[in-house]
Parts: C-alpha cells; structure tokens; sequence
C-alpha cells in the first residue's frame, strides 16, 4: 500500500514539475525520437495512472463512502458526466472529441487527485515537495523567457523541433512584424506564458507579503515575473495581472485597504485618467497602435479587436441555437481538429464551455469555480499564504478566460488545480473543513 501511495505521490509531484516545461519537452523530444504525438499526450496518459493509483489506494484505505459526501465532488462528477453524455449523444470527429474531453475534465481529474493525496499522505510533506516542483519549474520558465527576448535569435526554437507543421511556431510577433517580438518561453503561445505567469505572480506576491523570512525569493519571482507579463505583449495577461495585484493587496492587507479606501479610490482614478488622457494623446503613435491596440493601418492581418468580437457574435448565436450544448471538441482548441463541424475558435473558455456542453454544463463549471474561491477565502481568512496566492491569481484567471481559452493550457491547468486541494487542506489539521474529503469515522 505504501509503495503505491509513495508511486502516486511522486507522479503528482512530477507532473507539477513539467507542466509548464511540456511544450518545449515534448516537441524536443518528440521530434529527436520520432514520437511526438505520442509526447504529446503522455503526460495525459500519466495523470490517469497516477490518480487511479490515489483511488485505488484511498478506497482501500477508508472506503468508497466519503467520496461523494462533498457537494464539490458531487458537482464535479456531475459536470464530467454531463460532457461524457453529450459526447456520446453528440458525436462529432473522433479526434476533435478526445481532444475536447480531455482539455475540459484533465484539471478536474488533477484537482481530484490532489485531494485524494491530501488524505493519504502527510500535508506538510505534500505542500513541501509541490512547493518546490512549481517554484523550480517557474524558474527555468521565467528565465528562459528573458533569454529569449535578450538574447536568442527568433529561429532558436527551430532547432528543437518547433515549426508549424508540428502544432508549435518557433517565434512570435506583434501583427507578423519582427520588429514587435513576443516571447511565450515553454508554452505554446504568449498568451498562454502571460496566464501561467499570473500563476507565479499571485504566489510570489503572497509569499513577500508573508513576512521577511522568503522577501529575497519571492522578490526574485516578482521581478523576473514583471519582465516576463511585458515582453509577452499580451493585453489580457497585463489586464489578469492588475487584477491579480489588486485581489492580492485587498487579501494581505484588508484593514489598511480598509483604513485607506478614499485614498485608494481617489488615487486610482487620478493614475487610470492619466493613462487614459496618455494613451488618447499618443492613439496614433506606433507603440499604442502596435502594442496597445495591435490595430496599426499598417497591418496585412485583420484587426485582432474586430476579430474576436466576431467571434464572440458567431458563438453567441450557436449557443442560442444550442442550448444544451454541440458536444466536446466542437469549440475552442480542440476543434482546430475538428473535420466535420469545423473549428471554431471563441476566444472565450466560458463561450466554448457553453457551445460544448450547454448553459448546463456552464452553470455547473460556474458552481465548481464558486465552491472552490469560497472555500479558498475560509482559508485566506486563517492565514494561508498559499490560498492568498491562488486566490489572487484565480482572479486574474477568470478575467483571461474572458479572451483567451487558457483553462485549456497544460501549465496553467496542471499548476493551478494541482495546488488547489493542497490549499484546502491546511497543515494546522489535516481533517478539519475546508479540507474536502473527511476522515471515516
């Protein structure tokens, strides 16, 4: 029994760790070996052994009957069966399906598998090695990232396998323009890099206000955090960012937030109407039309703003024609492999949750997300650094799921659902709520 629960640990631990390298691995790997698809999926592969090594090991240990004592639970197992049903009901190509199903239940399957391991393996031991796993993986992430906006020339990636034809573009630029590069690290996209590091930054923001013991670590992480959210050039990650920070600060520091409101207030909208008067000024300089507005005439490619608000209208529309839902891989990323309804790309997660699995299946991904951030303020509330950060960055999260379809991205589903459970599950009792799964009596 041991053995199996030490097994599972140590794949839990492991995947935290490469998640946000996986893009860079998998491609490196996959194309030196001849097997990136099977790269490509392995990870996937992993995660379903390793939590069914926690099941196995958990019902063993205490039985199946407190598995479903928790309405969490209970609305997750709801919502994965709702999109087992539609895909049953609602076939469309077989790729685009199993792509779907597995971006939209494989952070629940991890976020289970952290509660489970949470019961069966001392807290504090997890939370350490998990700690380390992240940090270290940020790290190499974050660095990396810098590098390749300082120093390595845009066709370094080339040489690791990345090229279109491989899924992966080796560089990217503002509007294809070389001038205007934009760095996305060991992610697929800058987008996708913005939103993970929205991740590190809430964590590293909470860890500084903690106290002076870890200031020197987390500032490192703050600063090469900031470095990396600019040279990403991606407008809903600095929108996220704001977001984060500000959820971070009403967080740490509520009686002075409290004590200062009028102030705040007051010196907020003095520092948004200067940016706002700044960038009206400056509308048609090449920097805001460019960077800020990513709308230069200059341009070959149509307006990205124009682009996304048309895509929004198509999936408005489809979801009033569909209500209950298209079925998984008829939106978001997994439909760019669709070949019967096409793709269709929403440019919004709870758009493409909605075309997928209905304004059911919304409302139940909705509940899930109100469940958990509550349960996360209890724990706030008793001092956890650790749900501050995740609270903080799960702000900032949902605003970019607004634009992006980043719940769909290894390293930002991994790491956060992965340190979700560890946060409900405090250190100062292993058994008491908000931990989930309780104790058989």
């Amino acid at each position: 029994m041991q053995r199996v629960i030490r097994a599972s640990l140590w794949i839990f631990v492991g995947l935290l760790a490469y998640a946000p390298l996986h893009i860079f691995l998998s491609t490196w790997l996959g194309t030196s070996f001849s097997v990136l698809q099977l790269a490509k999926v392995a990870k996937d592969i992993v995660l379903i052994w390793g939590a069914g090594l926690a099941l196995a090991a958990y019902v063993t240990k205490y039985g199946r009957k407190d598995l479903m004592t928790d309405k969490l639970l209970g609305v997750i197992s709801i919502y994965t069966l709702l999109t087992l049903l539609l895909a049953a009901i609602k076939p469309t190509g077989q790729q685009a399906e199993a792509l779907g199903i597995v971006f939209n239940l494989r952070f629940l399957v991890f976020f289970v598998y952290g509660l489970l391991l949470t019961r069966l393996v001392d807290i504090r031991e997890l939370r350490r090695k998990s700690f380390i796993a992240v940090f270290a993986s940020a790290l190499i992430a974050l660095s990396f990232g810098v590098l390749q906006y300082t120093v390595l020339p845009n066709d370094a990636l080339t040489h690791v396998g990345y090229a279109r034809a491989n899924g992966v573009l080796p560089a990217f630029f503002i509007d294809d323009k070389p001038d205007l590069e934009r760095i996305m690290s060991t992610q697929r996209d800058p987008n996708s890099f913005g939103s993970y590091v929205l991740i590190v930054l809430g964590l590293a923001g909470a860890l500084w206000m903690r106290g002076k013991q870890h200031r020197k670590l987390a500032g490192g992480f703050l600063g090469l955090s900031v470095l990396c959210l600019w040279f990403t050039f991606s407008r809903s990650a600095w929108l996220g960012a704001v977001l984060t920070v500000a959820t971070l600060l009403v967080l740490s520091a509520p009686k002075l937030i409290k004590k200062h409101a009028k102030q705040i207030v007051v010196g907020g909208l003095v520092i948004s109407a200067v940016l706002l008067i700044g960038l009206f000024a400056a509308r048609n300089t090449y920097l805001v039309q460019n960077v800020v507005l990513h709308a230069d005439q200059s341009t070959t490619l149509e307006d990205p703003n124009q682009l996304r608000l048309r895509f929004v209208r198509e999936s408005l529309q489809d979801i009033v024609d569909n209500p209950l839902g298209s079925g998984p891989g008829t939106a978001g990323l997994a439909s760019i492999r669709n070949d019967v309804q096409g793709t269709q790309l929403n440019e919004d997660y709870y758009l493409q949750i909605a075309t997928e699995v209905g304004l059911i299946g919304l409302a139940l991904f909705m509940a899930i997300i109100w469940i958990i951030a509550s349960r996360l303020l209890v724990c706030v509330r008793r001092g956890d650094w650790l749900a501050v950060g995740l609270l903080a960055s799960l702000a900032g999260l949902m605003l970019t799921n607004l634009l992006v379809h980043i719940w769909a991205t290894e390293a930002v589903a991994y790491t956060w659902w992965g340190l979700a459970p560890l946060a409900l599950t405090h250190p100062w009792n292993q058994n008491q709520k908000p931990a989930i799964l309780k104790r058989k009596k």
